[in-house]
């Protein structure tokens, strides 16, 4: 069977699309609609099917994939040198950085993250996952505790925060991508009404805000190296909170990809190396 065409079905697939997968292989509509009919009629199996606006994969297509995409990963990583593109939030940055791998900020949307995924724009996610996805493999990476950021030189708070000081304080809150909630919301155990002088949209950005006011914030342990350089100081929480989970998440037709499985290895090294 003609490797061209094959490969027209994997890019299909992916990005359930016809005109999608006609721009990314440099192909007319056209031409990728002429293709998949070719497979058709050798298969004797229909595809695809229309759906409204867009297209299906029909159960032989899916059973089909389930073989294909290995073999093409491999086959990708035999003939290119594999260049994984990974979303990872600002707290795994520097750890990542320094394993020479490069990472994107996540966009601010849990749901645009999971259509990454699932049409392949990423190839490895880390982040503080809430939603499952059938097509995304979850995979725990570690637990952050949770510490209070608070300014070098504050005039009320020193080394130590009761319960009390904590909510009678402004503070800078950050949102987490699922439904855009405030992270201390899905964290804490027993919160309460909290008085919020800004929202940040990560943790450096955050801490730079504290370093700056009187206000403060919860932020991972993990941020301790740049809260020092901020002028910032980590003290405990004041009240029970759960650690937060971050995990990898990546396309479940990658887990066997013995490049992306390297890849995975090499994060979990970056990460541990600061424990």
């Amino acid at each position: 069977m003609d490797l061209n065409l094959l490969s027209t079905l994997v890019k299909v697939y992916q990005l359930k699309s016809y005109t999608r997968a006609a721009e990314q292989l440099g192909l007319s509509q056209a031409a990728v609609s002429m293709r998949i009919k070719q497979l058709e009629q050798s298969l004797g199996q229909p595809l695809f099917v229309r759906k409204g606006r867009s297209i299906e994969a029909t159960a032989h297509a899916n059973y089909m994939m389930t073989k294909l995409e290995p073999a093409f990963g491999l086959l990708n990583e035999a003939l290119h040198k594999v260049e994984y593109r990974v979303y990872a939030p600002d707290l795994l940055a520097y750890e990542l950085a320094k394993f020479d791998i490069d990472v994107a900020i996540p966009p601010a949307e849990q749901e645009q993250v999971f259509a990454d995924i699932r049409n392949r724009q990423v190839d490895l996610v880390l982040d503080l996952v809430t939603t499952i996805d059938a097509n995304v493999i979850c995979e725990p990476l570690l637990e952050e505790k949770i510490m209070v950021a608070v300014a070098k030189g504050h005039p009320r708070i020193l080394d130590d925060l009761s319960e009390t000081q904590f909510y009678r304080e402004r503070h800078v809150a950050v949102t987490s991508r699922h439904q855009k909630q405030v992270l201390f919301t899905l964290l804490c155990e027993q919160p309460k009404p909290r008085v919020i002088a800004h929202t940040a949209t990560s943790f450096v950005s955050q801490l730079a805000y504290v370093a700056h006011s009187e206000a403060i914030a919860i932020v991972p342990q993990r941020m301790a190296r740049f809260a020092k350089q901020l002028g910032v100081k980590l003290l405990e929480c004041p009240m029970p909170m759960k650690m937060a989970p971050i995990s990898m998440l990546y396309h479940r037709s990658l887990q066997q990809n013995p490049s992306h499985q390297k890849l995975r290895q090499r994060v979990r090294d970056a990460v541990q190396a600061e424990r």
